[in-house]
């Protein structure tokens, strides 16, 4: 059950991640007030942050368990994307972009680790086969529905629709997510 519940949140993720970067450029500069200069800066910035935190969140997430770890991290991206839908001053608008940024960052680590230790040599190979047909259903997906939110309810409420996937996953996590708990690992 742990292997399924972590490819659906896996699916819900990016699609709250792909939703939100897609637009993100027009967001920072459209209704934040930006520049387009900064925007690239910020927009960057994020999606480095997002790639390169995994070092440092992969080793807290074996130390604190996986379970509590994925709470927080969707706990940090609901409310994440939520503050960046619902507060456009420019401060508030990185501190959110940092916390979606640091929940994103634990959630690879998670899920890849969870593919691992549900899966034994024999099946390996397909459980990240699906584990990446999972990234890329909610790539498509998140990319498919942030166009029809942002054209008809309009720029502001993407991240909104993010904030709704990634508390999905949150739930998923809280009813689902029981994964063998490794005394080793922690």
């Amino acid at each position: 059950r742990a292997f399924w519940t972590a490819n659906a949140v896996e699916l819900f993720e990016r699609a709250a991640y792909y939703g939100t970067f897609i637009a993100l450029a027009l967001y920072l500069t459209d209704v934040v007030g930006f520049g387009d200069v900064a925007a690239g800066w910020i927009g960057a910035g994020f999606a480095s942050l997002i790639y390169l935190l995994p070092f440092v969140t992969g080793a807290a997430a074996d130390r604190i368990g996986f379970r509590p770890a994925l709470l927080l991290a969707f706990t940090l991206l609901s409310c994440g994307y939520a503050s960046l839908g619902l507060f456009t001053a420019k401060g508030a608008v990185l501190a959110a972009l940092v916390c979606v940024a640091v929940g994103g960052a634990f959630v690879k680590p998670i899920i890849t680790g969870t593919v691992a230790k549900s899966s034994d040599e024999h099946n390996r190979a397909r459980a990240y086969s699906l584990f990446y047909m999972m990234v890329n259903i909610g790539s498509f997906l998140g990319k498919t529905i942030a166009k029809p939110v942002r054209v008809n309810l309009g720029l502001d409420h993407v991240p909104l629709y993010s904030a709704g996937a990634a508390l999905i996953a949150l739930l998923l996590v809280a009813l689902l997510y029981w994964p063998k708990d490794d005394g080793e690992a922690k």
